[in-house]
């Protein structure tokens, strides 16, 4: 027998983390800032798994900036981090257009918490009313993405918006819109 559930599959992880290292494959670096959608992590643990193993080899020589980026109408990481707490608060889901990371209760949230303490990783909230306009942003630079996607680029921009222009910065583009088509 084989467990498929992806969030508890260990192989899983070796393959999100192909995220990353092609990203450096690519570019021949890291960029200094990266945007990750969270929701149950499955993305963010491969991520944050290659990113360590590029610095233990010696490929970067130092680790970037991660941020999370959450709806605001479901953010138990962010929530958790404000408090500074280790363990994941269960929180109610509301309807959002970021509903592919719209998870009240992420499976992994101890081991994504100890990620985000140990890296210090940073967290931006994305406004539900900006979502519409990031993807229709999107689309006219030609890129067909679904509402978590463009989620992930509202969250980006606000982060932008509270902190200063972040240059140099990796933003997760990984659903196509015709996954929610508005």
């Amino acid at each position: 027998m084989y467990y498929a559930n992806h969030v508890y599959n260990p192989f899983f992880y070796e393959g999100t983390k192909t995220y990353i290292y092609e990203t450096f494959e690519q570019l021949g670096r890291i960029p200094e800032h990266i945007f990750i959608p969270l929701g149950n992590g499955t993305l963010f643990i491969g991520v944050m798994k290659g990113l360590e193993e590029l610095l233990a080899s010696g490929s970067i020589d130092h680790f970037p900036q991660v941020v999370i980026v959450q709806s605001e109408r479901c953010q138990p990481f962010i929530k958790a981090m404000e408090k500074g707490g280790h363990d994941i608060s269960p929180e109610p889901v509301e309807r959002t257009q970021a509903e592919g990371i719209a998870i009240g209760l992420p499976m992994r949230g101890a081991e994504i918490l100890d990620y985000i303490y140990r890296h210090k990783v940073k967290a931006a909230t994305i406004p539900e009313d900006k979502i519409l306009a990031a993807r229709e942003a999107l689309s006219r630079r030609g890129i067909y993405a679904e509402h978590t996607t463009a989620a992930v680029y509202a969250g980006y921009l606000h982060y932008c918006e509270e902190h200063g222009r972040t240059r140099d910065a990796l933003i997760s583009m990984c659903g196509a819109g015709l996954k929610s088509d508005h």
